[in-house]
């Protein structure tokens, strides 16, 4: 099955600090950053956001060198099954064993 990934052009992420759109109720409970070494400058952030409602995984991603952006949310009822979304993404990008050439590396969290 395709996924389709939006990409947003234009907006307003900065590469550096992504500020986020904080809802009345919600609050960051958890942030990390990651870096690839690679000539396109690739960065990840990773964020869990706690809801009135349940827990968000937002994901923004993007290179130094482009202006587009993409985003993800991954919406769980409760903590530790977000938390365990949260570890699987990250474990994912900083996997040495993936098949990805871009290795990334946290650089802040």
């Amino acid at each position: 099955m395709a996924q389709t990934v939006r990409v947003e052009e234009n907006s307003d992420f900065q590469q550096i600090s992504l500020p986020l759109d904080l809802a009345c109720g919600e609050h960051l409970l958890q942030r990390t950053r990651l870096e690839a070494e690679s000539t396109w400058g690739a960065w990840y952030e990773l964020y869990l956001v706690g809801t009135p409602s349940g827990f968000l995984i937002e994901k923004h991603s993007g290179s130094s060198h482009s202006p587009s952006r993409q985003k993800e949310i991954w919406f769980r009822r409760n903590l530790p099954d977000a938390e365990r979304k949260y570890t699987q993404i990250l474990n994912g990008k900083l996997n040495e064993k993936r098949r990805s050439p871009r290795k990334y590396k946290v650089v802040a969290q």
